[in-house]
């Protein structure tokens, strides 16, 4: 995983579909943004962005070897942004209100067993930042082969305050496909489209900000930032934990571990001599969003130091 990561890591220059916006947000859009979550090898997303030079698409990805794969046949088109992230999580907090004229989601996983109901299209976070940042007016698409989902998302999102159901499909035709479905097709199997259309204004509160940093009155020794080693903590969904620590001599980088709802970020937290006491904050490296598990963390450190 640490070698794919520096693999994608590296690819930044020469691909610049990709996108890491730790800073910046929300990400800008014109009247004509569309968004797919979840592009799988992005053979859709790259397609849909060639044929249409005037439409700014983002697609959204957990998968770091799908974004490279994305990122290399989108190679030379400058209307294309990847981020690699979970869109369950950070779907709200990436773009503002009304950002996408359409949204879509194709053959997501149904998550079957109850445990992972807040995987799911249905789940009520994931409804709310879609009402969000749709345009009023806007679409959200949905593709699946599991009828009894087709239904259950018709009938969960449909009934949100914001979303109205439209059209349900059965074998849509499309000019643009993927290699899964044209396979489905040929071996008999359906693919059900479900649509939405949002009819009223939306908002969902947003859960992250770019900045912190923490400040203490105790001067930081080699060994209470060693002390801070292999410690964990727990919030109401979320989890941290500390790693290893480099240092120069002076200022120290402590490894990090956060899940919020599953949602993991690993980065380092800078600590460094700031008058008589210390300064903890974010390394300017990170790639971190500030969840509360990250804001958890960073406080967690600095009542530790203290």
């Amino acid at each position: 995983m640490d070698l794919l990561r520096a693999a994608t890591t590296q690819a930044r220059p020469r691909y610049g579909a990709i996108i890491y916006p730790e800073s910046g947000i929300p990400l800008p859009v014109n009247d004509s943004t569309e968004l797919e979550i979840g592009f799988g090898n992005g053979e859709y997303t790259v397609q849909c962005a060639r044929m249409n030079p005037d439409t700014l698409y983002y697609g959204v990805e957990v998968s770091q070897a799908c974004v490279l794969r994305c990122a290399r046949r989108a190679e030379g088109l400058d209307n294309l942004r990847l981020i690699n992230t979970d869109a369950r999580y950070m779907l709200r907090e990436l773009f503002a209100d009304e950002s996408f004229r359409r949204i879509i989601m194709q053959f997501p996983c149904p998550w079957s067993k109850n445990a992972d109901a807040h995987r799911r299209v249905t789940a009520k976070d994931f409804a709310d930042g879609l009402a969000a940042v749709l345009k009023v007016g806007g679409v959200f698409e949905m593709l699946t082969d599991d009828e009894p989902y087709a239904h259950e998302v018709r009938s969960v999102l449909g009934g949100h305050e914001a979303l109205r159901a439209e059209d349900f499909e059965v074998n849509p035709i499309r000019e643009i496909t993927t290699k899964y479905e044209r396979k489905w097709l040929a071996e008999g199997r359906n693919i059900y489209r479900v649509t939405f259309r949002k009819c009223a204004k939306f908002t969902a509160q947003r859960r992250v900000s770019q900045e912190m940093h923490i400040k203490i009155q105790s001067a930081i020794t080699h060994e209470a930032v060693e002390s801070l080693r292999n410690t964990e903590g727990h919030g109401e969904k979320s989890f941290w934990k500390f790693g290893r620590t480099f240092t120069d001599g002076d200022i120290y980088l402590l490894e990090t571990l956060t899940s919020d709802d599953e949602f993991e970020q690993k980065f380092y937290i800078h600590i460094a001599p700031h008058g008589e006491g210390s300064l903890l904050r974010l390394d300017k490296t990170a790639k971190a969003f500030l969840t509360p598990a990250v804001r958890s963390a960073l406080s967690d450190a600095a009542q530790r130091l203290s």
